[in-house]
């Protein structure tokens, strides 16, 4: 369900960064791969559910592109820039890092939604039009255990990144 693609890849990217701006950002990207199907298909979206929109060879490759454009290092280098203010300059360079860092995080959600789509069913593999199941279904999609799952995943990440080796509290 899309709400917990949300919370997913909220908490993964989260606990992985520490970051709630990239976080964020990958939690919107998670929503794409079902809702460009939406628009494409309208009602008749669950018909071509899984295929196209969630292979995940263009979404790596756009993802690999724009970590090498904006320096390989898309967080730091954002970040770095924006240290300490509240605003980025818009000259051209900034502007085009900001962009690049925007969509390396939405693309990031895109792939977060896949894999976790390959929990609860056949994605495309090798070819979009042809589904695979990558590991035994665990859960059904929308069913208790999702919700579940989703929301325990959401409050370990950000317990985890408030909590030092030590298990004291970081100040």
């Amino acid at each position: 369900m899309g709400v917990s693609h949300a919370i997913m890849s909220f908490a993964l990217v989260y606990g992985a960064t520490g970051k709630a701006v990239p976080a964020s950002l990958a939690s919107a990207g998670a929503l794409f791969p079902d809702w460009i199907e939406r628009v494409v298909y309208g009602k008749k979206w669950m018909k071509h559910h899984r295929k196209w929109s969630h292979w995940f060879v263009p979404y790596l490759g756009l993802a690999w592109w724009l970590s090498r454009y904006i320096e390989g290092i898309p967080l730091p280098s954002i970040l770095k820039k924006l240290e300490g203010t509240l605003y980025l300059s818009l000259d051209v360079p900034t502007v085009e890092l900001a962009l690049g860092f925007l969509f390396f995080w939405l693309v990031v959600g895109c792939l977060l939604h896949i894999l976790e789509d390959g929990f609860f069913g056949p994605i495309p593999v090798l070819i979009p039009w042809r589904r695979h199941r990558l590991v035994y279904q665990l859960f059904k999609t929308g069913g208790m255990a999702e919700r579940i799952i989703s929301r325990l995943a959401l409050i370990s990440a950000v317990v985890l990144r408030y909590v030092d080796g030590t298990g004291s509290v970081v100040g």
